[in-house]
C-alpha cells in the first residue's frame, strides 16, 4: 500500500527510481500508466492527467515488461500495428527497429527472439511515438554489456533532447551511470529523494583512508583527540575530519602520513543504508 508519495521527474533529466522488491515502485508505476487508480491525489505526465491526454502516445511511452508481445508476429508486424494505432507514419517504426538494432531482425517472429530482443522491441514500441515522457521498468534485463551501453546511451539522449526519464531499475551501478536524479521508495513511502549527488552526500560521513610508518602511534593521537579512527585494511580509516587537521595531528604526534585520499559513497551504498536506517525507524 502506498502512502502519501510524492515526487517529481523533471523534463531533460532522468531520475532513477529504487527500492526493494514489495516497495511499491511496480504499484507506483501503473497508478502513472493509469492501470491503478490513488485513492487520493493526482498524478501529471507532461503537465496534465494522462488519462485527459489528447495524443497519450505522443505523451507517454511506457515499458513495463516485454511478455505483452505476441509470439506468432513479426518485429515488424507489431511497431507497424502500434504506429497504425496511434496514427504514425509507417516510417516511423522502421527508424525506431533501426534505432534499437532490431532492423535486421524486423520480419522475424517474437517466438525466435532471445530476452534481450524482446526488451529491445518493447521498448521500440514504447518509444516509436517519440513521447515526451518516457517510463522503463527494468529495460536492461536480459541484454548484454552492448545492450546495456545501447540503453544508457539511449536514454541520456532521449533526456538531452527535452524527454522527462522515469527509470526503474535494481541495477546501482548502471543507475549512476545513467540517472540525474533519483527517487527511493521502500515499505510504499518516499525514503530519499534528489539528485544523484544530494542522495549520495546527505547521509554522507567525510572521510579519509591514510596510510602511516607508525599508525600506531597515530591511532593513539587520534583518539586522545576525539576522532572517530580505526583500522581499515593496511590503513587508517577516519570520519567527520578534514586534511588539514589530520596533517597537524600527524605533524604533532611525529607518526606521520604516507598516503591520503578522500572516501567517498556510491550509489549502493547509500541505497542499502537508507533501507537500513528506514527499517530500524531511522528518518531521513
Amino acid at each position: 500500500m502506498l502512502k502519501n508519495v510524492s515526487f517529481t521527474a523533471a523534463p531533460g533529466r532522468v531520475t532513477g527510481f529504487v527500492g526493494p522488491n514489495g516497495a511499491g515502485k511496480s504499484t507506483v508505476l501503473k497508478a502513472i500508466a493509469g492501470l491503478v487508480s490513488p485513492d487520493a491525489g493526482t498524478i501529471k505526465v507532461n503537465g496534465t492527467e494522462f488519462a485527459q491526454s489528447r495524443r497519450p502516445g505522443r505523451t507517454m511511452g511506457l515499458f513495463l515488461s516485454a511478455e505483452w508481445l505476441p509470439e506468432q508476429a513479426t518485429a515488424a508486424g507489431i511497431i507497424d500495428y502500434v504506429c497504425r494505432l496511434q496514427g504514425l507514419p509507417l516510417s516511423w517504426g522502421k527508424d525506431t527497429l533501426e534505432r534499437v538494432g532490431l532492423a535486421g531482425a524486423a520480419q522475424n517472429r517474437v517466438r525466435t527472439f532471445s530476452l534481450g530482443m524482446r526488451q529491445r522491441l518493447g521498448i521500440a514500441a514504447a518509444t516509436v511515438s517519440r513521447p515526451a515522457v518516457l517510463v522503463m521498468d527494468e529495460p536492461i534485463n536480459g541484454l548484454d554489456p552492448d545492450g546495456i551501453a545501447w540503453i544508457r546511451t539511449f536514454l541520456t539522449s532521449a533526456a538531452s533532447d527535452g524527454a522527462t526519464v522515469l527509470l526503474s531499475s535494481h541495477h546501482m551501478a548502471e543507475l549512476a551511470e545513467t540517472a540525474d536524479d533519483i527517487v527511493m521508495i521502500g515499505d510504499g513511502r518516499i525514503l530519499g529523494h534528489g539528485s544523484i549527488g544530494d542522495f549520495v552526500s546527505h547521509l554522507d560521513e567525510t572521510g579519509y583512508y591514510l596510510e602511516s610508518p607508525n599508525p600506531e602511534i597515530l591511532l593513539a593521537a587520534m583518539a586522545q583527540r576525539g576522532f572517530r579512527a580505526a583500522k581499515e585494511r593496511g590503513g587508517i580509516l577516519v570520519r567527520h575530519t578534514n586534511p588539514t587537521e589530520l596533517a597537524a595531528v600527524a605533524l604533532e604526534s611525529g607518526a606521520g602520513i604516507s598516503h591520503l585520499a578522500r572516501v567517498t559513497r556510491s550509489l549502493e551504498d547509500t541505497y542499502f543504508e537508507v533501507l537500513a536506517r528506514s527499517a530500524s525507524g531511522g528518518t531521513e
